[in-house]
């Protein structure tokens, strides 16, 4: 990162930004970050929402909202539109664009053009599984972050592009920039979904204490029902911590050592509350076919078998430290959730 790319943000956002290179993103995914929490946050909505909204995210990124933005980056911005033709294509969603006709010229135009624009991964043609969005999202921030860095901005401005850009599509297509918005945000990948919450709700420090494989656990728990996730959130401490301390070598286990690490955890875990733990059935989400407790959740083969099935994850297939992090983040995922299982009443 260079010196100017900071300027402006308060201290504590600078040791975010420092945590995420940290945590393997570079100079341009980074920059491209802060374009795409630009792109939702900047998106049409009800006037007390995006008052909630950007109440606490100037916490984290102040810009001055009262000044016309156009004329406050507006030397600086290139466009999105091709990465966002692209984003949407890729997605392999529905969106309900609204068809704008051009006044003198026999054509209908539409906000975004669903096309190939050979700038994001052609590996994924919908988000079908995480894995599916891990390498849309990456090659997206990738691109994002190449394209807002042609000019010589902070992430600040950065930032401020993304809103620009869907502030303009939401003058010709307000319906259809909000659902790029939504579809944006509901289909990120944890790690991601991780890294833009923490902006969003401004809560960093907490960030920071976190080891690199709690960041996606941080999002996969908290998609689970709110009691099932507390005794979710307690069980992966025992990964991390003991007796209130760090466990050196974490996060340097292989993946079959973390499997094994996690199951014998597991054991320990249910071994001392298992009186006091909610069946899976709280967690709100469904999962079929786990492997049993006590029996094949114990082999890595079986349990790595089920996450490609389910997730699209492998270990054979991982192309990035995020992708690891978020395929061990789901053998948490799969272990507790087979140790829940076999907490049901059975009728």
């Amino acid at each position: 990162m260079h010196k100017s790319d900071y300027f402006e943000l308060p201290e504590q956002t600078k040791v975010f930004v420092d945590r995420l290179i940290d945590l393997g993103f570079d100079r341009e995914r980074v920059f491209g970050l802060f374009v795409l929490v630009g792109l939702y946050a900047g998106a049409p909505n009800t006037e007390e929402k995006i008052e909630e909204l950007f109440a606490k995210l100037n916490l984290s990124l102040p810009i001055d909202r009262t000044r016309n933005i156009d004329e406050t980056i507006g030397h600086l911005y290139n466009g999105f539109d091709r990465e966002l033709n692209e984003f949407c294509y890729r997605s392999g969603l529905t969106f309900d664009f609204r068809d704008i006709k051009v006044p003198n010229v026999n054509k209908i135009l539409q906000i975004v053009k669903l096309q190939d624009e050979r700038l994001l991964s052609n590996k994924v043609n919908s988000i079908e599984r995480i894995l599916d969005a891990n390498r849309l999202y990456d090659s997206f921030i990738l691109a994002l972050g190449k394209n807002v860095l042609s000019e010589k901005v902070s992430l600040l401005e950065a930032y401020q592009c993304g809103i620009f850009q869907i502030q303009l599509h939401g003058i010709s297509d307000q319906k259809g920039t909000m659902q790029i918005a939504e579809y944006i945000y509901i289909c990120l990948p944890f790690f991601l979904y991780a890294c833009i919450r923490t902006l969003e709700i401004g809560k960093i420090d907490y960030f920071l204490n976190l080891f690199p494989i709690q960041v996606p656990l941080f999002s996969l728990t908290g998609a689970h029902g709110l009691d099932y996730a507390e005794q979710m959130w307690a069980f992966q401490s025992y990964l991390f911590y003991r007796d209130q301390e760090p466990l050196e070598g974490i996060d340097e286990m292989t993946f079959k050592q973390w499997h094994k690490w996690v199951v014998k955890n597991a054991e320990l875990f249910i071994s001392e509350h298992s009186s006091r733990l909610f069946p899976f059935s709280h967690s709100k989400v469904d999962l079929s076919n786990l492997p049993t407790w006590g029996g094949p959740v114990k082999s890595f083969e079986i349990c790595d078998h089920y996450i490609k099935e389910s997730w699209g994850y492998s270990q054979a297939n991982l192309e990035s430290e995020f992708q690891a992090l978020e395929y061990k983040a789901l053998v948490v995922h799969v272990v507790y959730a087979s140790l829940t299982s076999s907490l049901e009443t059975k009728h």
